[in-house]
């Protein structure tokens, strides 16, 4: 049997509530469905660190909320085993709103974001204080 390299276990699922950690407006978001997913009937489908989303704004300012909007995961709770062996956790599962072209739409990120999305996503890489 083949050794997956990298793939990180995908643990949020779709329904979940998480916080936005960005200045954009919006403080907690409803993931409702999986970009670029391709499941099994009657699978639910889930993401991972570095997945993109669409997802409801639940919490936040007036104009930001009941509005769809996509976002990328920063940050899980379930652990990450690194191709070095390491093996990565953070204290809570977070995500960033992103444009169409993947960007962030807000100016800062709060907290440390996982090195697999900075890799994948540099825009999001340079604006964060601390990569893990």
């Amino acid at each position: 049997m083949k050794a997956k390299s990298s793939t990180t276990p995908r643990a949020l699922a779709t329904g979940s509530r998480m916080a936005c950690v960005d200045n954009t407006g919006a403080r907690m978001v409803q993931i409702v469905s999986v970009e670029q997913y391709h499941g099994v009937r009657r699978r639910q489908p889930k993401l991972g660190l570095g997945d993109l989303a669409i997802v409801s704004i639940k919490k936040g300012t007036p104009d930001m909320r009941r509005k769809l909007e996509r976002a990328v995961v920063i940050r899980q709770k379930k652990e990450i085993r690194r191709p070095s062996g390491l093996r990565v956790s953070f204290e809570d599962n977070a995500m960033v709103l992103v444009n169409d072209r993947n960007e962030p739409k807000g100016t800062e990120i709060k907290g440390p974001v996982a090195r697999e999305v900075a890799e994948r996503f540099p825009k999001l890489g340079s604006m964060a204080t601390l990569i893990v």
